[in-house]
């Protein structure tokens, strides 16, 4: 049997939860002084609410080794048992190492850790497509070739109304160049090589969601895709854009997604984002 992992920061909803049999390992936020599990501890608007009055920024922290111990542990006590635990990029967090020095001393060969390279939506499509491959009876090396050939294919297009949140968190390398007219531009931020990096800039939101829409669609063309559009406290705007993504790109599915805590400590109210992947089947 094929056990599915994943991490909180795909916010995988949870009918898919069921439906895959995906086990959910949390990441951590600590915000005024309390640490909490993403997963469970703190709603997104309780979160929120705290960020707009926060002195201090949250931090972030990854899952430790012992909390995927206890999780692979019960996974692979059965010799014919194997996982696959996908999660946010190693770019991004130390959940990546911390999953494969579990694998290691559970059952080496058996646990196989894939680093996304992303996270938020483009993670959730990670761990869609492996639960789907997965039920449909595909073993562990075709789930595994067809993961990492969408984690190479896959794209990931951001903007943000507040370039402060990335500054503080320090998870944008190219950040420096749009500080100084924080307050008169939105930037475009996108995943380059498992990093948040930034690509360009303009002086409305208006035009930085079509930027956005712009550059997902450039990447995709006419191919067959799979598509998240991600935002934090931004609903309205992120069902236009799910309509626009609809009428531009050839799209299998389309989810809509609220991104929590942990990746909200970094990016704040009004983010928004398209991430997508081609439809590759597995095997």
């Amino acid at each position: 049997m094929i056990h599915l992992v994943t991490d909180s920061t795909a916010y995988l909803p949870q009918d898919l939860r069921i439906k895959y049999d995906a086990h959910v390992i949390s990441l951590k936020i600590c915000i005024e002084g309390r640490t909490c599990n993403e997963e469970g501890d703190i709603t997104k608007q309780e979160f929120y609410r705290l960020l707009a009055d926060v002195s201090t920024a949250p931090t972030t922290s990854q899952p430790a080794v012992g909390e995927f111990l206890a999780l692979y542990g019960p996974l692979v006590e059965d010799e014919d048992d194997e996982v696959i635990s996908i999660h946010i990029s190693e770019g991004l967090s130390g959940t990546i190492p911390n999953a494969q020095m579990a694998a290691q001393q559970v059952a080496p060969g058996r646990i196989h850790v894939v680093d996304s390279r992303t996270a938020s939506g483009g993670l959730m499509i990670l761990a869609i497509a492996a639960g789907e491959a997965i039920a449909a009876g595909k073993d562990v090396d075709e789930v595994l070739v067809m993961l990492d050939r969408m984690v190479e294919e896959s794209c990931a297009y951001f903007t943000v109304e507040d370039l402060a949140y990335l500054h503080k968190g320090g998870r944008i390398n190219t950040a420096s160049r749009f500080l100084g007219t924080l307050l008169s531009i939105k930037p475009i931020l996108y995943m380059h090589e498992g990093k948040l990096e930034a690509l360009d800039k303009t002086r409305t939101t208006s035009r930085a969601r079509t930027r956005v829409l712009d550059e997902v669609a450039q990447k995709l063309g006419t191919r067959p895709s799979f598509v998240v559009v991600a935002h934090i406290q931004a609903a309205e705007a992120a069902e236009e854009m799910v309509q626009r993504v609809r009428e531009r790109l050839n799209c299998e599915t389309v989810y809509r997604q609220e991104v929590g805590p942990v990746i909200g400590t970094h990016v704040g109210p009004g983010f928004l984002g398209v991430c997508a992947c081609p439809v590759i089947e597995s095997g």
